[in-house]
């Protein structure tokens, strides 16, 4: 094999290795392919997902920086970048990349941008903004985007919308998204400010069934003990 076809079999290594929660081994691989050629994008945004797994969050912007700096139009690493630089309180910057990989109409992932994008303005409290983004990403992402489902729901809860936010917690608590406390427990409380109090007994106490020995469990007690 050349050079270049090395690396890019170490990089399929690391990118199976990230798949399966093995960041060490991916870094290995990734430093292996790094020292044969230097130039592959793939390497950095990939170094800043195994970095991320390390929980290692400047060394992982740092890899996503890189993969674009090498790769301009690179909308996967933009995404990852913006959301990395989102969980940091960093919004200014990372709706500058969430933007941008969302109007790639190339990206064939372009609704997981979206849906950090709805996510980075329900932080902001721009509602009017998040709502029409975490839309598009539920019509476009379905369940792979289901976290979406929860953010939109708060914004339905906040604004008295109870069946609206009900639909949305229960999309949220299912599937990929079945271990989201928070969705479980935010659907409860919809069910109390219904006053579906039954209904609400019954989500505590499957809570508390589904996450022993957790915060969410602690709550849902604290919430059976409130529910009329």
């Amino acid at each position: 094999m050349s050079s270049h076809e090395r690396a890019m079999m170490l990089i399929s290594l690391a990118s199976a290795n990230i798949t399966e929660g093995d960041a060490t081994q991916a870094l290995q691989a990734l430093k292996e392919s790094e020292e044969i050629d230097n130039s592959i994008p793939e390497t950095y945004y990939l170094y800043s997902l195994a970095y991320h797994l390390k929980n290692e969050q400047p060394l992982a912007i740092q890899s996503a920086r890189k993969a674009i700096e090498l790769r301009p139009t690179y909308s996967k690493a933009k995404n990852t970048l913006g959301k990395l630089l989102l969980d940091q309180g960093q919004y200014a910057e990372a709706e500058k990349y969430l933007k941008e990989a969302v109007s790639d109409l190339l990206f064939d992932e372009a609704y997981l941008a979206k849906a950090n994008l709805g996510i980075l303005y329900y932080k902001q409290m721009k509602y009017d903004k998040a709502v029409p983004y975490l839309t598009q990403a539920l019509r476009e992402g379905g369940n792979t985007t289901c976290v979406a489902a929860y953010y939109r729901g708060q914004i339905y809860l906040d604004k008295n919308q109870y069946e609206y936010a009900l639909a949305d917690f229960t999309r949220a608590s299912k599937n990929s998204c079945a271990r989201i406390t928070e969705a479980h427990l935010a659907k409860g409380q919809t069910l109390i400010r219904m006053k579906k109090y039954d209904q609400a007994r019954a989500k505590m106490l499957e809570i508390e069934q589904l996450f022993p020995l957790t915060d969410a469990s602690e709550k849902a007690a604290q919430y059976l003990k409130e529910i009329p």
